[in-house]
């Protein structure tokens, strides 16, 4: 069923508003260098008052979504230049939203990048103890495919994984990405659980902390990060056959209102005449 923002509580007004303007740029309905239509008219279009809107606006600007000039009114920047990860993970955040085969094929291909060497930096700092909590969770996995748990469960525990890793690498910069991307890995990684053997994934993992728990001298980090690239390439190639055959431009479902829009671009184009 389409997520229509407008009717959705979970959020103030204003944030709902600058929800939708944030899907609109993202799906290039509002295209880089295009002046928005005028406040009154923009308020009457989305069904809004003019306080929530410019609230939403003020949200987007800070964003570096948006750029408001005093008699010029307020155009949309290109988000690809100016946007931080605060914008990326709103759009992960918006339901509604496909993020294209191309985008989605390019987040694949620098998880493969960094994950190696995500994993030798915390491995590096690893105290057995740590292995050991790893190795748990992979037992917690293996637990909940075997009792047949909902592949969303078995998602959450590798999210959890990676958190870990991440933890102990001890990057505040890394912990940044990693929070606005959650969406993202989790969305990755179900699709990729789609396309394998979850059971024989996580035992082939749990294999390689269980490598380490028996010492530097049957693994190393260098060895470590070598094994996990060419076991990433291989796992993906398939997720990575379906995501060449999606649509390569991000898309998504209806969420305001079409009447009201439909009015709104007659309006604008009567303002601009």
């Amino acid at each position: 069923m389409a997520f229509d923002i407008v009717q959705n509580s979970a959020r103030t007004l204003p944030d709902r508003v600058a929800d939708e303007l944030i899907a609109r740029v993202f799906t290039a309905e509002l295209r880089a260098g295009e002046l928005l239509p005028p406040e009154r008219t923009l308020a009457i279009e989305l069904g809004v008052d003019r306080t929530s809107l410019r609230m939403a606006l003020r949200q987007l600007t800070r964003m570096k979504l948006m750029r408001a000039a005093r008699g010029s009114g307020i155009t949309v920047l290109d988000y690809r230049k100016h946007a931080g990860i605060d914008f990326l993970a709103a759009v992960l955040e918006i339901p509604g939203i496909e993020l294209g085969g191309a985008f989605l094929l390019e987040a694949l291909d620098h998880w493969i990048a960094a994950m190696p060497a995500l994993v030798a930096r915390a491995f590096a700092r690893a105290t057995p103890a740590d292995v050991r909590g790893l190795d748990a969770r992979f037992a917690m996995q293996l637990k909940l495919i075997e009792n047949g748990a909902a592949l969303d469960q078995v998602v959450e525990v590798e999210l959890d994984i990676q958190d870990a890793l991440l933890a102990l690498v001890g990057s505040t910069a890394l912990d940044l990405l990693a929070n606005s991307t959650r969406g993202l890995r989790r969305k990755l990684g179900r699709m990729l659980l789609d396309f394998v053997d979850a059971r024989e994934l996580v035992k082939r993992q749990q294999a390689q902390v269980r490598s380490v728990l028996k010492g530097p001298q049957r693994i190393d980090a260098r060895e470590l990060t070598e094994a996990h690239r060419r076991y990433l390439m291989a796992l993906n190639e398939p997720l990575r056959r379906h995501l060449a055959s999606l649509p390569p431009n991000p898309s998504r479902r209806a969420t305001w209102p079409r009447t009201a829009r439909k009015a709104s671009r007659t309006g604008s184009k009567r303002g601009k005449a």
